[in-house]
């Protein structure tokens, strides 16, 4: 038994875990990528657990790695030879407030449990992921984006108060008054600086229905002038668009032959109503031009909400969810976006998207204040997203193309979503940041000084010796 085990439990009223307990989708995360194996498993049942697991790691000299729902593609939520929190054992709703309206959750709450919840009040918090089976805590450390990003910004731009566990151990209320840097440095921060415990979120008020308008675009730039027009209209509650392949053949790529295909753009419109005062169709469409309207289907609020349950259970029963997952998300400035997109897409064999698919979201680049959720400057950018499912056996095929889409996408002014598969160097992390890997990296130096907390991922340079001291400690005598 490890020594480590029976000192870490008697602190803590959560469960410790040694390796002879860990099942195998501990030591990976969905990207499955990385493996790793830690030296303990923390499930929490407080934010003092937290705390003073954080305490006994600086202690020990352990690192503490966080994970959620272990949606991360990259050397996230995995722990090699540390300490691995596992947040999801602090997963309560605490209280709603009606009249704010908002909601207190900890953080390991689970996106679905809260819409559920919060559906019979008719309220909902403004952005949602597509998928709603990730935790609270990990979409607000990335950022969190969703189709009504363009009109609310990220999840993290969303969020009133938190309480973080600092890399010193500390516990610490904070929001965009009290302790506003770590306040903002934990919304897409990557818990560098600390590990959320408990959200305090916006809510809205919602409407009971939702009409869903299908239409399709043969192409790019018909699409984007009719994204751009809708973005601006106010009249939409979300919008979501990808591109999707018709396989024509095959052609040489790269010194082989591929299958290649023409590729189209469908774009679903939703609006939300009550069922008593059904959307006006045509207003709502007057001036689209689209190829052709495919249909209009109406749904309850939250089951729209979890709409994509059923193509991820899909690709779950087909083996998909088991292969490589290595997503490039990319925000793109608009002026770039037709040049960058058609350059990737006639080359990209769509095989690659089986269990995965090709995502465009239409963004306002004015509706999120998080600083660290980096993003091009200008009034109008496009997510573009690949994400790919790949066989392990693929693998070493598929990764210089998608290392040099990521590339490309870099070079045309765009900002990686930080979720996705990331094997930067520390040049290309300081590119991603730009003005704010300055601030980020302080950030990291006053509250996580010994760099305790999610190692692997980004490089930071040592804090300075006098600034790794923990208050109280003495400071050794020169020789």
């Amino acid at each position: 038994m490890d020594r480590l085990y029976t000192l870490l439990q008697n602190r803590i009223e959560g469960v410790v875990s040694t390796p002879d307990q860990y099942h195998a989708g501990l030591l990976s995360n969905f990207g499955n990528l990385f493996h790793a194996t830690p030296r303990l498993v923390v499930s929490p049942l407080t934010a003092r657990d937290v705390a003073a697991t954080v305490t006994f790691a600086r202690e020990h000299g352990l690192t503490v790695s966080t994970r959620g729902a272990a949606h991360s593609q990259s050397r996230v939520a995995i722990s090699d030879g540390g300490i691995l929190l596992s947040m999801s054992s602090m997963r309560r709703i605490l209280s709603v407030d009606a009249s704010a309206p908002s909601v207190d959750v900890e953080a390991g709450v689970v996106w679905r449990d809260l819409v559920r919840h919060l559906a019979p009040r008719n309220l909902a918090p403004p952005v949602l992921t597509n998928n709603l089976s990730v935790t609270v805590g990990g979409t607000l450390a990335i950022a969190g984006i969703g189709v009504s990003s363009f009109k609310y910004g990220t999840q993290g731009d969303n969020v009133r108060e938190l309480e973080v566990v600092a890399g010193t151990g500390e516990r610490l209320v904070c929001d965009r008054k009290k302790h506003a840097d770590l306040f903002w440095g934990s919304l897409a921060g990557l818990g560098q600086a600390g590990i959320i415990t408990r959200a305090r979120l916006d809510l809205r008020a919602t409407k009971p229905m939702t009409r869903t308008y299908y239409l399709l675009y043969r192409g790019l730039r018909g699409f984007l002038h009719d994204a751009k027009l809708a973005m601006e209209r106010g009249r939409w509650d979300h919008l979501e668009s990808w591109a999707s392949p018709s396989p024509q053949g095959t052609k040489p790529v790269a010194g082989r032959r591929q299958v290649f295909a023409r590729w189209f753009y469908p774009f679903h419109l939703t609006v939300e109503f009550d069922p008593g005062h059904p959307p006006d169709d045509e207003e709502l469409l007057r001036g689209l031009d689209p190829f052709e309207r495919l249909y209009v289907d109406d749904l309850p609020t939250v089951d729209f909400f979890e709409r994509m349950i059923p193509v991820f259970d899909l690709w779950k029963q087909g083996g998909t969810w088991k292969h490589i997952h290595a997503w490039i998300e990319t925000v793109l400035p608009w002026e770039h976006a037709v040049d960058c997109i058609e350059s990737v897409l006639p080359d990209l064999p769509p095989s690659i998207l089986v269990g995965g698919h090709v995502l465009l979201w239409p963004a306002k680049g004015t509706t999120s204040k998080v600083p660290f959720f980096m993003r091009p400057p200008g009034e109008d950018l496009i997510g573009f997203g690949v994400l790919p499912a790949i066989p392990a056996r693929f693998w070493e095929r598929a990764r210089p193309m998608l290392e040099n889409l990521s590339r490309m996408t870099e070079l045309m002014g765009g900002k990686r979503y930080l979720s996705g598969y990331l094997d930067w160097t520390e040049d290309r992390w300081k590119n991603h940041f730009g003005d704010q890997w300055g601030p980020f990296t302080a950030l990291k130096h006053k509250y996580d000084p010994h760099s305790i907390l999610n190692p692997g991922f980004v490089p930071f340079p040592a804090a300075p010796a006098d600034v790794r001291r923990v208050p109280g400690e003495s400071v050794p005598a020169a020789d």
